[in-house]
């Protein structure tokens, strides 16, 4: 036939096409018969008209049953998939039912991985991801201070603040506020309250809003205004129980009437105290500290306009900042600012811990993978036979892969469940043991994210552990396994695998090892330092002396140290406005007189303000020259102590007592030199401290610390009640004995030692209990070699000293990439470490030899029993 004569190629491919693989055989073979018939009877023209006519008209409907019968073939293979995964399920249900111990030991193993990994996620979630609770929140940064001493405190001055919402075109607003503690009238006993000072347009920059009444207005923000307040929602109804008929009276804060103007939405974000009681107006008194530059006493924050980032503000900052220097050198000279965003000021601290935490529960959670691997491995050996069976019926390798995969995620499953149930158990646990308040504390609970990692966790963990047993599965000896069936011998592909588990869980169980004893070390270290006073016997509180009470609090604080010196037991009462180990350090520069003003060089230090005793009552040591005495008042000489780190390194040749310093325009002469002391941690080098006397510097807020024979909750309860006497309206805040404030110091340490001590020891927990399983079970698997050697003549001794030895030589291989994982935990936790070496090579060969040990320890045992096999009996069983 020639090519004329034949069908048309174009409209036979497009047949062919629409057919499909399946029926484009037999529709291209009727339509070319008809095609001879065709020609034979109208001839070749026709017959190739009649053949493009009919293959058109038949496309559509080969077509349509193409894609239906494919969808009948793809549904029907769908349903075949499924109902194989539904009985996969089944069977795993009943295997789970059939070995209950195993089953509950891999799921509890499961739960305590996945349910701590998804407890500390949701604290990190909760306090580093999520954004703060405000429109716009990353829009958001915090203005701080760099000092000429190089340190960054979280505050300006007022009038720097004003020039750079003025000449900061980046920012579309910025605010300033500071914390003020004051004392409620309401009730049978005064109460105090977290009060956040604020400025006209704070709204405007952290987007609070009013439930009820309303925000304050310009006249109220001036100075002899009436005093006003704003109540949070959380002390509204705490203390009023949601009464909205509040708004408008008045109450008493500091013994003056202020009136409720309004109640916060609830939610609503107050900083730089997220969980403050009340907002009242910062009011800018003219001719004080306040208005002063080089006195930085406020905090501010600013909203950065669209299209600026921070980075961009940062440079528009310091430029402003160097012009504002040049214009006032005396002032600002040294004095600088940086921006930090919002979320990472206020999770700054915490960050480094949560991620601490995270490391460690992940390699609890790899650790406790390949726990359940092995046992998976472990049962799916002992099932070998059952396998093999199914292989031998026609079952192909990937079937088989598949159910065990089927059954490790449904035991995973039901432990991600469970971990997810206890994580929030977990996770207010760990909130509460937390050694200081986590940041967002309130904003930690289950959403998306929470969700989404914990299914993710399940879903690796379930693969992870069944990866081992899926891949020797693949390696069936059918010949083997349906002859000796369960009672065959370890192939050298489990065995590699069992081998390769020990080696991972002795080597992931080194690091936190490791780690855990660097942190014990430092925190070890750090509870050997002394403080530099007498901690012992002293009980400190803090007290307030409200303006609209006493114009001057020195009348007060004469009446409250005699009152307490009066108590059975007191032996010191002294006063200060600030202790060592409580947060918010005044500092302060000022200038020698004999050198002149000196700029950036001038000396700057810690200030503190002191009543005479002092020294005497926290048990600081006087080193030379004389301290505060009831003459050093107002109308006296003006003088001033400094500490001995302050003597050493401004005057390293000299004696200081005699020198003159221009400080707040005054010059103030040195009589004394006390010894120094630590001031807010045990590991920070002593700085220099300045001491001024209460009677020629008073202070409303100051904290009492008390030397007695009394035990400090005896001491808490005289004082409290000796206070009441002078005056029952002023409250006694902040309670703690220098011991304890010591103490407050180290929790962070502390805390970080006892989290990876315990993580430490659950991880050995588990390498013990992974390593003991598979010794054991290839023990019992060997049974028969073991029979037959005995048989020859292999004593027991060396059969228990081969067990081990075999072990040992697996543990070694472990051991050895454990210590490389080991120093990189240690370079990683350097930034944990006080004195202490992160590669330390004595902690490491312990570490190492202390895990060989419990190896041997764990592998004993199966030893022991492999010795007493006897070898007629196993053989019998053969």
């Amino acid at each position: 036939m020639s090519k004329y004569s034949s069908p048309p190629r174009i409209a036979e491919w497009l047949l062919k096409r629409a057919s499909g693989p399946d029926d484009s055989v037999p529709v291209v073979n009727d339509f070319r018969e008809a095609f001879e018939d065709q020609m034979v009877e109208a001839g070749i023209a026709r017959a190739r008209r009649w053949y493009w006519a009919e293959a058109l008209r038949s496309i559509l409907p080969l077509a349509r049953r193409r894609l239906t019968r494919g969808r009948r073939r793809a549904t029907t293979e769908r349903h075949a998939f499924l109902d194989s995964v539904a009985d996969d399920i089944r069977y795993s249900i009943r295997i789970t039912g059939r070995t209950p111990l195993a089953s509950a030991a891999i799921i509890a193993t499961l739960v305590l991985g996945i349910g701590s990994t998804t407890s500390v996620f949701s604290a990190m979630n909760g306090v580093l991801l999520k954004p703060l609770p405000f429109p716009k929140s990353a829009r958001v940064v915090e203005l701080h201070g760099i000092v000429p001493s190089g340190a960054e405190i979280q505050s300006l001055a007022y009038p720097d603040l004003l020039d750079f919402r003025r000449m900061v075109s980046d920012f579309s607003d910025l605010t300033y506020y500071r914390q003020q503690d004051q004392t409620l009238l309401h009730g049978a006993d005064p109460e105090v309250l977290r009060i956040v000072q604020v400025a006209e347009n704070y709204p405007r920059v952290f987007g609070t809003r009013v439930l009820l009444g309303r925000w304050f207005n310009r006249e109220e923000i001036t100075l002899n205004a009436p005093k006003v307040v704003l109540l949070s929602h959380q002390f509204w109804m705490r203390e009023f129980g949601g009464d909205r008929s509040i708004v408008g009276q008045n109450v008493s804060l500091d013994n003056e009437s202020v009136q409720v103007i309004g109640v916060l939405s609830p939610g609503a974000y107050t900083y730089p105290t997220p969980s403050a009681d009340a907002l009242t107006p910062l009011i800018i008194v003219p001719n004080t500290p306040m208005t002063n530059r080089g006195s930085m006493w406020a905090g501010a924050s600013a909203r950065l306009r669209t299209g600026a980032t921070t980075e961009s503000a940062q440079k528009t900052l310091a430029s402003v900042t160097a012009l504002i220097t040049k214009e006032n050198p005396r002032s600002n000279t040294g004095i600088s600012a940086r921006l930090v965003p919002l979320q990472a000021s206020i999770v700054g601290s915490v960050q480094p811990m949560l991620k601490l935490l995270a490391a460690a529960v992940a390699a609890v959670l790899l650790i406790a993978c390949i726990n359940v691997a092995n046992l998976i491995l472990g049962r799916a050996q002992i099932r070998s036979r059952e396998f093999a069976v199914r292989s031998a019926m026609g079952g192909s390798p990937g079937r088989v892969r598949r159910q065990i995969l089927t059954e490790s995620l449904f035991l995973a499953t039901i432990g991600g469940v469970l971990g997810v149930a206890t994580a929030p158990l977990l996770t207010r646990t760990l909130i509460a043991v937390y050694p200081e308040r986590m940041p967002r504390a309130e904003e930690i609970g289950v959403d998306w994210r929470v969700v989404v990692v914990a299914v993710v966790a399940t879903m690796i963990a379930g693969s992870l552990s069944a990866l081992p047993t899926v891949r020797s599965a693949g390696r069936l000896d059918l010949t083997r396994d349906l002859r000796e069936g369960n009672r065959s011998g370890i192939g050298r592909g489990e065995l590699r695998i069992g081998r390769a588990l020990v080696v991972a869980q002795v080597a992931a169980s080194l690091a936190p090892l490791f780690g855990a004893g660097l942190l014990l070390q430092t925190f070890s270290r750090l509870t050997r330092v002394r403080p530099g006073f007498d901690a012992k016997n002293t009980m400190t509180f803090r007290v307030y002396a409200p303006v609209a009470r006493y114009k001057s609090s020195a009348k007060y604080y004469e009446q409250a140290t005699a009152a307490l010196h009066e108590i059975p037991g007191v032996r010191e009462v002294a006063s200060a406005s600030t202790l060592p180990f409580v947060d918010g350090q005044f500092s302060d520069t000022y200038i020698f007189k004999e050198l002149g003003d000196q700029g950036t060089r001038n000396p700057h230090s810690i200030v503190a303000f002191v009543s005479p005793g002092y020294e005497r009552a926290i048990g600081l040591p006087m080193i030379r020259g004389r301290t505060f005495t009831a003459s050093d008042d107002s109308t006296a000489e003006p003088v001033v102590v400094v500490n001995e780190a302050f003597a050493k390194h401004f005057f390293p040749s000299a004696d200081p007592i005699g020198h003159v310093i221009d400080w707040n325009y005054k010059n103030w002469k040195i009589v004394g030199v006390v010894a120094s002391s630590y001031i807010s941690s045990l590991w920070e080098e002593t700085p220099p401290i300045l001491y001024a006397s209460t009677g020629q510097n008073p202070r409303r807020g100051r904290y009492f610390v008390v030397r007695s024979d009394l035990s400090p909750d005896n001491m808490l309860v005289a004082a409290r009640a000796a206070l009441h006497r002078v005056d029952p309206t002023i409250a006694l805040t902040e309670p703690a004995s220098m011991r304890e404030r010591v103490d407050a110091s180290l929790r962070a340490h502390r805390f970080r030692a006892a989290m990876m001590v315990s993580l430490g020891g659950l991880a050995l927990l588990l390498a013990v209990i992974g390593i003991y399983g598979v010794v054991a079970h290839a023990v019992t698997r060997r049974t028969r070699e073991i029979g037959i050697r005995m048989a020859l003549g292999e004593a027991s001794r060396d059969v228990q000293r081969r067990v081990v030895g075999d072990a040992m030589r697996v543990a070694s291989v472990g051991i050895g990439l454990g210590l490389v994982l080991a120093l990189l935990a240690g370079r990683w936790l350097a930034v944990f470490l006080i004195g202490v070496s992160p590669s330390d090579p004595g902690l490491l060969a312990a570490s190492a030899l202390g895990l060989a040990a419990v190896v041997s320890c764990a592998a004993y045992g199966p030893a022991r029993r492999a010795a007493r096999v006897d070898p007629v009996t196993a053989l019998r069983a053969e």
